[in-house]
């Protein structure tokens, strides 16, 4: 183990590799970070907020989700509240009408949101649902000066060309957790085949969103894995979530990590994904309560405001103060084109 002027030293030429030489780490020099971290965690924290604000300066990048179908997914996520496999008590509901979608979006379009994304439950959509779908982003994308992102299960390549031309920019499917651990919170379908479908996104053009869910029993080095293979597949942003334990899952007694611990994920992320936008997503609130604003001095430059898809968030108009009063510049603003 290093001593402290090792340390110091160490984390210095790490800054220097990232920042002056625009080189990655490697996964031995992450977990030399993480062992300095038990030590004096904030020499790796404020590595990260360094590296945060020579890419980013202050700003923060805000998105948006609506769950456009809930519940009655075949998967058996252990994590997951919509599943037919677990007893969670939640509201089931078919695709949404874009009435429904609109309205919500007419409530966040006085905020400074940049991102909105459409969330479906289940494996994929069937082919009438994927053509409503499609049908809906059309209209927003003619209608809102907003970047519109997918969440919709797994794709084919004819599929995702179709969200393109539709308006879509972004797609989204979440690894989870590493390659090594996927194993013990599904067995419905493969990681690999989330894989696939990122693949199949950026190769026709999309960018691709996709991040995990931490505190499901893995450790650091789990984490560490997840986010080298997410550099690997070379995503355009990363969501992190904290697990949000949920009556009826099998994740329902989990115990969350402690927030210290959570802090040092989100530097540990950032550190090895320097330039891409790293996002606080679900269950921030519950797991960190009036902590939250600590974790904006940890590397993070995005977040999600608004409601989850079977929980709630904090208010926008409340994330907003919190945001404005740590001195962030929040992003975009969505504007409605035609009045």
């Amino acid at each position: 183990m290093l001593n402290f002027l090792q340390s110091v030293q160490f984390v210095k030429e790490v800054e220097k590799k990232i920042i002056e030489y625009e080189k990655g780490i490697d996964f031995n020099e992450a977990i030399m970070l993480y062992e300095i971290a038990k030590h004096d965690a904030d020499f790796v924290k404020d590595l990260a907020n360094t590296i945060k604000q020579h890419y980013f300066k202050n700003t923060i990048e805000l998105c948006s989700i609506y769950p456009a179908k809930v519940g009655l997914c075949s998967e058996d996520c252990k994590f997951c509240s919509q599943s037919i496999h677990h007893s969670c008590s939640i509201e089931i509901k078919d695709l949404a009408s874009l009435e429904e979608i609109i309205d919500y979006l007419e409530n966040i379009i006085v905020f400074p949101v940049k991102r909105f994304c459409l969330v479906t439950s289940g494996e994929k959509l069937d082919d009438l649902e994927f053509e409503k779908i499609l049908d809906i982003y059309s209209y927003i994308s003619k209608n809102y000066n907003i970047l519109l992102c997918a969440s919709l299960g797994f794709l084919t390549q004819e599929r995702a060309k179709k969200l393109l031309k539709a308006g879509v920019v972004k797609y989204h499917n979440n690894l989870e957790t590493s390659s090594t651990y996927f194993k013990n919170i599904c067995s419905t379908h493969t990681q690999q085949q989330k894989i696939e479908t990122l693949k199949i996104a950026k190769e026709t053009g999309l960018e691709i969103c996709s991040g995990g869910i931490i505190s499901m029993g893995e450790d650091m080095i789990e984490r560490i894995k997840l986010a080298f293979e997410l550099r690997e597949l070379k995503v355009d942003s990363v969501p992190i979530n904290i697990l949000n334990p949920i009556k009826g899952t099998p994740f329902e007694d989990m115990k969350i990590i402690d927030v210290n611990e959570i802090f040092l994920t989100l530097a540990l992320f950032r550190i090895i994904l320097p330039k891409k936008t790293i996002l606080l997503a679900g269950g921030k609130e519950n797991a960190l309560k009036d902590m939250e604003k600590i974790a904006y001095e940890c590397g993070i430059n995005g977040c999600m405001v608004g409601n989850y898809l079977t929980t709630e968030g904090m208010g926008i108009r409340e994330k907003m103060e919190m945001l404005e009063s740590l001195g962030l510049e929040v992003q975009s603003n969505i504007q409605k084109l035609n009045y």
